[in-house]
Order: C-alpha cells, then structure tokens, then sequence
C-alpha cells in the first residue's frame, strides 16, 4: 500500500515543530527520513501512525491490503518496546491478542516470524536474556506477525553497536526484498539511509519542512559492490552537506536550551 501524507503541520502548544510537509511512501519501497535533532521526524513517523492527529493537514493510505494483514500500519520502535515478564514467544503472540486468530493461525504466524528473524530456537527466552540485536528481531517479528501492509521504523537500529547494526541492516533487507513491504524509516544516519532506502526525504531544522527528496537509483543488493562506491560516496556527500550546517545549530540549540 501506499502512504501518503499532505500539508501535514503540527504545533506542540506555541511550538511550531512540522510546517506543510507532504510525502508519499510508495507501495513496496523503504522511504528514509533524515534530518537535524529536533526537525520532527519522529512526531511525523507518529502522524502517519496515527498516534497523533496533526494540526494541519491529512495521512491517506491508498491501496488494496493483503488477505493476511491485521494491522495496516505497525512500528518498530527504538528502544524494542518488549514486554519483559514475557517470552520471546509471548511478546510475539501479544500483538495477535483481540484479533480473534485460533490458536492453530495464531501458532503458525508466530512460528513463521521467528523463522524469519532467525529466532525458532529462542521463543523461550526473556528479554533480559537477549542482547540488543536479538531484542530488534523481536520487535521485528512481533510486526512481522500482523502482515502489516507499512512499516513504520523509528530509528529501530540507533541503540545498537555498529556491528550489530551492520547485521540487522542486512535482516532487514532480507524481509523487505522477500515481502516488498512499505517501510518508512526514520534514521539519523545518513549512511544507514542511503544503505537501506530508495529514496531519502531531507527534513529541515525545527520547523521541519521537505528540503530535499534524493533517490538512491543502485539496487539495495549492489549498493556494497565496488564499482558503486563512487556513486554511493557521492550520495552520502550530497545528503551531509543539505543537513550538516542545519545539524550543527540543532546541536547549539538543544544545548544552550
């Protein structure tokens, strides 16, 4: 399906924090959001979840939903977001609750999601057993038990070390090349966007409004191959100069304020 987001403003009292942004996430592509600390991804990955209403302006999901999917929008959060006097197995099986499954459908969406995240042998595990990445996958196949239609990813990989990060940037690929799901995906880095997305929305500072939408044109699958490392250079070059000085006042700001 596809995500389309139109004039969207939003105030938090006096505090103008969105100002007239409009973007489409098209079916089947990961949309990245980037931009300064403060800009307002996050309030807007929030709109198009529905979690707030914006002061100006409308979200619209445009397309047809699979038989499968339950929840056409579901998150992946940074921080995980596990419930932790759960099982692997019950923090999956909790997002199924109130959709009237069997428990034989219930059993086989959830043995499915584990086998996708790599996690069938830890279903009995605690969230304090786990390290940061396995608590991602969860949080990853807990979404991936709905069948959602868009994903919404807020900064899912921000709180991860950069080895762990590097691996579950590849899961995440894997899932999105199988499924052609629509992800929109919030990020501060700006190298983790031009590895993932195939198009890059560049918010402004505070107010956050469209500066510039950049496409990724190399398939997510050779973006690693040498004789795109130019390009990709390039890209990563040309998305750091639209946000670095903005950044750095962002930075001044948060913390003289």
């Amino acid at each position: 399906m596809e995500l389309a987001l139109t004039g969207i403003t939003h105030h938090f009292g006096a505090l103008k924090v969105l100002d007239n942004v409009s973007i489409t996430a098209r079916d089947g592509e990961i949309l990245a959001l980037i931009g300064p600390s403060g800009c307002g991804k996050s309030t807007l990955l929030g709109i198009a979840g529905g979690l707030l209403a914006p002061s100006e302006g409308q979200v619209e999901l445009r397309g047809t939903r699979g038989p499968d999917t339950l929840n056409e929008i579901t998150y992946v959060f940074q921080d995980f977001a596990l419930l932790p006097w759960a099982s692997v197995r019950d923090n999956i099986a909790f997002a199924l609750k109130h959709h009237g499954l069997s428990r034989q459908a219930m059993d086989a969406r959830i043995s499915n999601a584990l086998e996708r995240t790599g996690l069938s042998e830890f279903l009995d595990a605690y969230p304090k057993q786990l390290s940061g990445g396995m608590k991602q996958r969860v949080g990853i196949a807990r979404a991936l038990a709905v069948r959602p239609a868009v994903f919404l990813m807020d900064e899912p990989l921000s709180a991860l070390d950069a080895q762990t990060r590097e691996l579950l940037q590849e899961d995440i690929l894997d899932l999105w090349e199988r499924d052609r799901a629509t992800i929109v995906y919030v990020t501060h880095n700006f190298q983790e966007a031009i590895r993932l997305a195939n198009r890059v929305v560049v918010l402004s500072r505070r107010p956050g409004r469209v500066r510039e939408v950049i496409e990724v044109p190399i398939p997510q699958k050779d973006r690693q191959r040498p004789e795109h490392q130019a390009q990709i250079q390039g890209l990563a070059e040309r998305l750091w100069s639209l946000i670095r000085d903005e950044a750095r006042d962002a930075d001044r700001e948060l913390i003289n304020g």
